[in-house]
């Protein structure tokens, strides 16, 4: 494991903990009981597992649409086409929530902010390779996906 991605783990490992220590107590009682680690996370980003993004209009109202998700090194990428509502909603209001879930075997939900990426840029072609390894299929525009608060859990 690269040095990058151990940080990324462990960021994401403590973003994970300090969203629980700040939730109200029906949030600590449903998402602490069995969360997800980080590595975890990651697995499950990378997995083919329903995936939702939400990203919020121009008047405020939000935008749900299942989203291309992988994480690469540790950190997470929206598959994002240029002519979607996501890719105007992100040009315009960084933030994003994504909802990941296995049945009811698994889920997370993750809010953050998503930055487009330059597509000529070497992570960019990077996880291009990981969308069409996971997908079969790549998109025409990325955004990273940085995690603020997340809450994880996984059946026992």
């Amino acid at each position: 494991m690269s040095p990058e991605t151990e940080t990324s783990l462990s960021s994401l490992d403590s973003i994970i903990r300090d969203s629980l220590s700040g939730a109200s107590s029906h949030t600590r009682k449903v998402y602490s009981q069995n969360p997800l680690t980080a590595g975890e996370v990651i697995e499950l980003a990378n997995s083919r597992v329903l995936t939702i993004a939400a990203t919020v209009r121009p008047d405020g109202r939000p935008h749900l649409s299942p989203t291309d998700l992988v994480a690469v090194d540790g950190v997470f990428y929206l598959g994002v086409d240029e002519a979607t509502a996501r890719y105007r909603n992100l040009k315009a209001n960084p933030a994003a929530t994504i909802m990941l879930a296995d049945g009811s075997k698994r889920q997370a939900i993750l809010e953050g902010n998503a930055k487009l990426l330059d597509m000529t840029s070497g992570i960019a072609k990077k996880v291009l390779e990981a969308q069409k390894k996971k997908y079969g299929w790549v998109t025409d525009a990325l955004a990273e996906f940085q995690p603020s608060k997340a809450f994880t859990w996984k059946a026992r």
